[in-house]
């Protein structure tokens, strides 16, 4: 199985590469306003537009992996989420650029996007995975804690934003049995959530 291999999704979520034809879907969605809060600079512009070009880009040179996200129960779109550093050669992957609507957060749709995600990584033989996020997303890195992620460090003043500030990136990882046990985690709480 490949990381970029078609198919991706689950009972409640389906995740299709990124392409040009989801430029207007995205570019019609909240996360224009709301990537301001997470994207870096980049040096093509801090614009929605530059930093599609850019996601295709890395897309084309297989070191980043983008894809769009749709519920599956009435096909809307809800979100986008990519597999970032790939490297084949140690089986280490991240998992990055994660978006949903805001109706969305806390709802089943992020825990089987996150299930899809790490079980295509899973079952493409990856050993590590990585989740890069700014560190005062206190909620974000809880949440991967609950998943059995431990936080590795905290890189200070890693990057700028496309607000201008400066962010510190906290790394988390789950690696080798701990990938396993996330995966039945989050089987669990899928399922717990499609019975409420």
């Amino acid at each position: 199985m490949r990381l970029d291999e078609q198919g991706l999704h689950n009972d409640v979520v389906r995740l299709d590469r990124l392409e040009e034809s989801d430029r207007a879907r995205l570019g019609g969605s909240g996360a224009i306003s709301a990537m301001w809060d997470w994207l870096p600079v980049i040096p093509s512009g801090t614009n929605f537009n530059a930093y599609f070009d850019l996601m295709l880009a890395m897309k084309q040179k297989g070191n980043v992996i983008p894809f769009s996200i749709t519920r599956q129960a009435d096909d809307v779109f809800a979100g986008v989420i990519a597999y970032l550093d790939v490297s084949r050669t140690h089986r280490r992957v991240g998992i990055g650029y994660v978006w949903h609507p805001p109706e969305m957060r806390g709802t089943i749709v992020p825990v089987a996007t996150q299930m899809a995600m790490i079980g295509r990584a899973f079952g493409a033989r990856m050993r590590r995975i990585e989740f890069p996020i700014a560190a005062a997303n206190e909620r974000a890195i809880s949440s991967l804690e609950r998943l059995g992620a431990r936080k590795e460090g905290v890189l200070r003043r890693y990057m700028r934003l496309a607000d201008g500030s400066w962010a510190d990136l906290a790394i988390l990882s789950l690696v080798d049995s701990e990938i396993r046990a996330a995966i039945d985690l989050l089987k669990d709480r899928v399922a717990q959530m499609q019975l409420a």
